[in-house]
């Protein structure tokens, strides 16, 4: 009985014990850990910084949250945009209790000692991406934090270029002239001038960034570029550090150095250069300690060295430098793929191995032979040996077996080689080759044999409104299906690969004339002509075409496709769905395209974007209902641009999206405060691009630009085209819907001189229609019919829309849109589109004319 006792006792505990473990461990918090960058996602040192921090806390196995936030410091070194971040915080997390604050480089720092107390539970800090100096200005009275010390090593980069060139005597060094940018220049021209005091130091910020590139584009063979922290030039402006980099090496005579792996892949050759990847694992590292229960105070801030010796091997190339001359070590970017070098290891194994099965098999067929050898002997003798050839047969049977062992061993090595080589040379995808065999098989062609071939660029229409609208699922079901058709023109001549995204290429090789490429090119085209089952959906798919012949327009892989990519894109421009052939005149005008892409944001900051205004008239009192909002551009460096050489432009860019919000905004706040100062009620119209309707959040950008201006959504009116509808009907539509229930107008631009289908008409809640000027200019022209015209007038008002007449000029045609009771005017006849500065005097002229 007493053992039963026990026994019952004993399971009692074990399931006691059993079940408290779950619930401990349900009961267990997640620890909070909140990033704060200085700088902007997709700058490359902040996300390599915060790539490295994810790293060393993805092996943490404890439960934890991890939020990060972006102050945007290096584009916007305001106390407004410190003020914003504050804001956004505080609403985030005040209720949250931090158990660690990351900080990355020194504005995030400051910002964290300042308002951890007030907005993080007075959490401990862990910093990186912030140099001696600057920790002891920001830190100073502050406890309870440690990081990750930026220590620059400008010393062991010069030393490393002094190996490469004994011969050195000059050394340029770039930096500009930001505090942190004047503190590293001058560490660097101290650390030169200590190496020898025969070096010629010379730095370059007092020159403006065109000055930079001219002045290294001429200095001579035994110089040294070093490019420190180069983001703003000597007249404030933000400079784009990557495309500097690249400008710079494009004209320097002799490599170009640098201080931080950001500058790689843009024509920088290297250097001792500090990790941001480093800095965030390291870091995080520390962030680990003091989740795991230290405490920050006790953890001693980590000085030592974060810095690599990396090069890139284009550069090494360009000026003939050999890799023994570098640092040991060193690592090396960018280096060509190769198949013997990458898989060298374990070539060489199975190479071993099949030389060891050689041996083997000649020992085994010497044995077997031995073998037979010793059975005619022993038939030859007496029973006596029976029982031992029964034996040796038995053994040889055993190595037979083991020699088909080996056999099927070196067959599946065979085959795991081959495997691995058709994946070298294969997308995973659709099974095309992919860019590793255009630029390593295809270039090997083009080497040894004579070029004369062509390079088909192909680039799928519209393929990331499939994606966004239909999901990446059916994008990838879309890609396959249009690999196996194009699969059909390819040969031995035509190598179909696959580049990536919706990026396709043809190299033909035997191409020998425009007239036969121009065929091939219709061909690829007329395998898009019928649709696409995928899914349960019909898709219809065009594609714009790039073609660049060898060796008219280059004799090697990079060459051809960098002209057929121009040739693409200038399809892509003349409205998609065809082919182009590249050309010189093409190469200016994507010169020029790429010119207006980078002023864009300049452009917006230094104001150069203006809006004009074009009174609207309502027809019967001649009195100003409103105005037309449109955007007008002036470039000191291109001169004045029409809206339509930049706006398409922006629109493939995503551009739109900020100048399209920039002039909502401004017109709303403008029109508002111009109302409040006339005691007016005028409105405001405003063109809306189809990239700004696509987005998400494209509503609740304008319920905001109301609230900011205080303007009554009454008095705003959107104005899109037919063709904005057209392209995405779905989407679009629903958007109307609840703009038009907040009570904001929308007006139908260039009405007649698209789609114009009754069938949206009706089923979208617009409350204007906008009259093209086209049908305008036919009023004063006699053998023209106003046929259209009236029609629209007639429609508009039975559907109880509003009609504005675009484009009057002349007094006949004011008295002919009275008559066929227009409702409003805009045109030269009374106003052209004007600046704000002489808006108001016009409305005062116009008040005294016609007294409204």
């Amino acid at each position: 009985m007493a053992k039963k006792i026990t026994i019952l006792f004993m399971i009692i505990l074990i399931f006691i014990s059993s079940s408290n473990f779950p619930v401990k461990a349900a009961t267990t918090l997640a620890k909070n850990v909140l990033i704060i960058n200085s700088y902007h996602q997709g700058f490359q040192w902040t996300d390599d910084q915060s790539s490295g921090i994810m790293s060393s806390l993805s092996s943490l196995d404890i439960n934890y949250d991890v939020s990060i936030e972006y102050l945007d410091w290096k584009r916007y070194p305001t106390e407004v945009n410190i003020a914003n971040a504050y804001n956004n915080m505080k609403s985030k997390y005040s209720n949250t209790k931090m158990d660690v604050i990351m900080c990355t480089d020194d504005a995030a720092l400051n910002f964290a000692l300042k308002y951890r107390g007030e907005l993080f539970s007075d959490a401990p800090i862990v910093f990186c991406g912030v140099n001696s100096n600057g920790l002891a200005d920001i830190s100073k009275d502050q406890v309870n934090f440690t990081g990750v010390l930026e220590e620059l090593d400008p010393e062991s980069t010069i030393n490393a270029a002094l190996a490469i060139n004994p011969a050195l005597k000059n050394i340029y060094i770039i930096y500009d002239n930001t505090e942190s940018g004047i503190s590293t220049g001058q560490l660097c021209i101290d650390t030169a001038k200590n190496i020898s005091n025969t070096f010629n130091v010379q730095p370059l910020n007092n020159l403006s960034k065109s000055g930079i590139i001219d002045f290294i584009s001429r200095v001579d063979k035994n110089s040294m570029v070093l490019v420190t922290s180069y983001f703003v030039d000597i007249y404030g402006n933000n400079i784009d550090h990557h495309a500097f980099c690249e400008n710079l090496s494009n004209s320097s005579p002799v490599p170009i150095y640098h201080l931080y792996d950001f500058g790689l892949n843009h024509g920088i050759f290297g250097g001792n250069l500090i990790i941001g990847k480093i800095q965030g694992e390291e870091a995080g590292l520390l962030t680990k300690r003091i989740l795991l229960g230290e405490q920050a105070s006790s953890i001693p801030i980590i000085d030592r060295k974060t810095n690599k010796y990396t090069f890139d091997y284009n550069i090494m190339k360009k000026y003939n430098i050999s890799k023994s001359l570098l640092p040991k070590d060193s690592q090396i970017i960018n280096k060509p793929f190769s198949f013997i070098e990458t898989y060298r290891k374990l070539v060489y194994v199975v190479l071993f191995i099949f030389l060891l099965l050689i041996s083997f098999t000649i020992i085994l067929l010497f044995y077997i032979r031995k073998i037979r050898l010793m059975q005619l002997r022993i038939s030859a003798n007496n029973e006596e040996l029976t029982q031992l050839y029964e034996e040796l047969t038995a053994t040889e049977e055993e190595l037979r077996a083991q020699y088909e062992d080996v056999t099927e061993a070196q067959t599946q090595l065979v085959e795991y080689s081959s495997e691995l080589h058709h994946l070298a040379y294969h997308d995973t995808l659709t099974g095309l080759y992919n860019r590793l065999y255009l630029y390593e098989v295809v270039e090997q062609k083009l080497t040894l044999s004579s070029c004369i071939g062509a390079l088909f660029f192909i680039d799928l229409d519209n393929f990331k409104f499939v994606n966004d609208a239909l999901g990446h699922n059916l994008g990838d079901e879309l890609l396959k299906a249009i690999s196996l058709r194009l699969l059909n023109l390819s040969s031995k001549s035509n190598s179909l690969i696959r580049l990536g995204g919706d990026e396709f290429v043809f190299f033909s090789s035997n191409i020998k004339s425009k007239a036969i490429a121009q065929n091939f090119a219709n061909k690829i085209s007329k395998y898009f002509i019928k649709p696409f089952d995928i899914l349960a959906n019909h898709l219809t798919v065009t594609v714009s075409i790039g073609i660049a012949l060898c060796p008219d327009n280059g004799s090697n892989v990079d060459t051809l496709l960098r002209n057929a990519d121009m040739a693409m894109y200038k399809v892509k421009n003349n409205g998609k769905n065809g082919f182009f052939f590249f050309n010189n005149i093409l190469k200016d005008m994507l010169l020029d395209r790429v010119n207006i892409e980078n002023n864009f944001k300049k452009g917006l900051s230094h104001n150069e974007f203006q809006i004009y205004y074009q009174p609207q008239i309502i027809t019967t009192t001649n009195a100003i209902d409103g105005f037309e909002a449109l955007i007008r551009w002036y470039s000191p460096e291109l001169g004045m641009l029409p809206p339509l050489k930049f706006i398409s432009i922006a629109e493939e860019t995503g551009f739109i999206k900020i100048l399209g919000e920039w002039i909502l905004r401004s017109a709303c706040h403008y029109i508002k405060d111009l109302n409040n100062r006339k005691n007016a009620k005028f409105k405001i119209s405003v063109n809306i691009s189809v990239i700004q309707l696509l987005q998400d959040n494209f509503v609740d950008i304008v319920k905001q630009v109301l609230i900011d201006s205080r303007l009554s959504p009454e008095l705003l009116e959107l104005e899109i085209t037919e063709s904005v509808i057209m392209g995405s009907p779905e989407l679009v539509v629903e958007k109307i819907k609840v703009l038009r229930r907040i009570g904001i107008k929308i007006a139908l631009d260039d009405f007649g001189t698209g789609y114009s289908s009754l069938s949206y008409l009706r089923n979208i809640p617009i409350t204007t229609l906008k009259i093209d000027k086209l049908f305008i200019d036919d009023i004063s022209n006699p053998k023209s019919n106003t046929d259209v015209t009236d029609a629209i007038i007639d429609l508009g008002h039975k559907m109880n829309l509003t009609i504005v007449a675009e484009g009057v000029e002349t007094e006949e045609q004011l008295q002919y849109l009275k008559k066929n009771n227009c409702d409003k005017i805009q045109g030269y006849l009374f106003s052209k589109p004007l600046p704000v500065t002489e808006l108001e005097c016009m409305i005062e002229e116009h008040k005294k004319t016609y007294g409204h």
